[in-house]
């Protein structure tokens, strides 16, 4: 394709620069209505002129008709009235035959202006036939009778000539109507024609721009940033070009602020966390005296917590938090009911601190996901479910598959989400009420861990519960998915 062909339809876009997409609708909908309409007008004055000549055929047939029978019916009153004149030698006789006469060449004359092809010549014969009628002398009347045979003829030959251009009328009548229909057909077909195209056209010139736009929206969707948002086309689209323009470089002043911000909560996160992990670790070595087994094991326990949070922090502060929270996942092979024990372990201090009687239901078998994302949802809801579950209440964890699933549960017996909140939990930074004597939360951790679940192609929900809340978990595992 020629450079010249290739940059065609972007110079007609550039055109509509000074349009806007309501008057590039109005004008298509005013050029598709005003190409049927005018063939329909085109087809109106033929119709017209059709009509207008079938009453000019009709009128001019029954003149002739009526001058025809006229002439018959006055041809038989002159021969009639001359014979009774030459026998009764009446007067009165006499001029109602010369009176016939005279109305037989009137209309024969009548004939004339418009008479077709060979009737002039029967008029010129049936008056010569009428003159010499008249002029001829009373005795001889053997000749009389051969000429009013002759008129007879004549005017019979009269007859059949003007059926014969009657019918020749009407053929000709029939041929231009038949001539129109043809015409009206064209006339449809390129009516509807000349409107396809200029639909086409019309929809080529919208849609050309909107899908370089779409194009471009897609890879902002995408992660893509700072593209290039000159668009051509209607003065709308221009317009809506520069809004997208402005709220990508929005983004753009956001994911930078994002950055800073996911810095500066790791480096400050980083001082304390490493104070709590010395403390710990002198604890564990006894500097503060000799630990019996049950502070050893809590003092474990919160020095694999503190060093799980200094890795997260590390890991803040290597990379921005958009490629900490990646979207990139490593599925493998893991226990789900060993996770879940270490999990209850990693929170010992929280559940005891509430005397909750823990419930663990679930075989012990290998399930496919990505087990660092499976481990932040269980925290997320296992800390929820702690933090709202009243002193020597029951918390349940249940886990198994269906239908190429895996799920789990984590049921309390707390309080419940109200009806009214149950959409907006899952909102980031939106928390609820917070239980007695607890501070509120941060409104992230149960927005993570359903952004997790999602990632998985999972779903995280909140189930109908007679008494607390019950959230559950599940996403399929890889082999059921392709």
């Amino acid at each position: 394709m020629s450079a010249l062909h290739r940059h065609a339809p972007l110079a007609a876009v550039r055109m509509l620069r000074f349009l806007s997409f309501r008057s590039l609708l109005l004008a298509g909908f005013l050029g598709v209505a005003l190409i049927p309409s005018a063939a329909l007008l085109q087809l109106r004055r033929e119709l017209g002129a059709a009509a207008d000549a079938a009453q000019q055929y009709q009128r001019q047939a029954q003149r002739w008709q009526d001058g025809a029978r006229l002439s018959q019916e006055l041809a038989l009153q002159f021969e009639r009235a001359s014979r009774q004149a030459l026998i009764l030698r009446d007067k009165r006789l006499r001029e109602t035959a010369a009176e016939s006469s005279r109305a037989i060449r009137r209309a024969q004359d009548a004939l004339l202006p418009d008479a077709p092809a060979g009737v002039a010549d029967t008029v010129a014969a049936v008056l010569d036939h009428v003159g010499r009628l008249q002029r001829l002398p009373p005795p001889q009347r053997l000749q009389r009778d051969q000429l009013f045979r002759q008129l007879h003829r004549q005017l019979q030959w009269q007859q059949q000539l003007l059926d014969q251009a009657r019918q020749q009328q009407q053929s000709r009548w029939r041929g231009d109507i038949e001539r129109m229909r043809g015409q009206a057909n064209q006339l449809a077909w390129l009516a509807l024609a000349a409107a396809l195209l200029l639909a086409l056209a019309m929809t080529l010139l919208i849609h050309w721009p909107l899908r370089g736009l779409q194009r471009r929206i897609a890879s902002l969707a995408g992660g893509a940033r700072q593209l290039d948002w000159r668009q051509a086309g209607p003065a709308d689209l221009q317009r809506l070009s520069r809004e997208l323009a402005q709220l990508d470089c929005r983004l753009v002043e956001l994911e930078q602020q994002k950055t800073r911000f996911f810095r500066q909560v790791s480096h400050e996160l980083k001082t304390p966390l490493a104070a709590i992990h010395e403390a710990t670790s002198l604890l564990n070595e006894g500097v503060a005296g000799e630990l019996n087994a049950q502070q050893r094991h809590i003092v474990g326990i919160l020095r694999n917590n503190a060093a799980t949070l200094r890795q997260r922090v590390q890991a803040l502060l290597r990379q921005d938090a958009g490629q900490w929270l990646s979207t990139a996942l490593s599925p493998r092979r893991f226990s789900l009911h060993r996770l879940l024990q270490r999990r209850l372990i990693s929170c010992q201090p929280l559940w005891q601190a509430k005397r909750l009687r823990l419930e663990l239901d679930g075989s012990d078998g290998q399930v496919v996901g990505d087990p660092s994302k499976v481990e932040t949802i269980i925290d997320n809801l296992l800390l929820n479910a702690i933090r709202h579950s009243p002193p020597d209440a029951r918390l349940i964890l249940r886990h198994g598959r269906a239908d190429g699933r895996v799920w789990l549960e984590v049921a309390d017996f707390g309080p419940g989400v109200p009806d009214e909140i149950r959409d907006k939990i899952f909102e980031p930074f939106w928390s609820g009420p917070a239980p007695a004597g607890e501070t509120p939360g941060s409104g992230l951790g149960l927005t993570m861990a359903r952004g997790y679940a999602q990632l998985m192609s999972g779903e995280l929900q909140l189930r109908d519960s007679a008494e607390g809340a019950c959230f559950r978990l599940s996403w399929p595992e890889p082999e059921h998915t392709r």
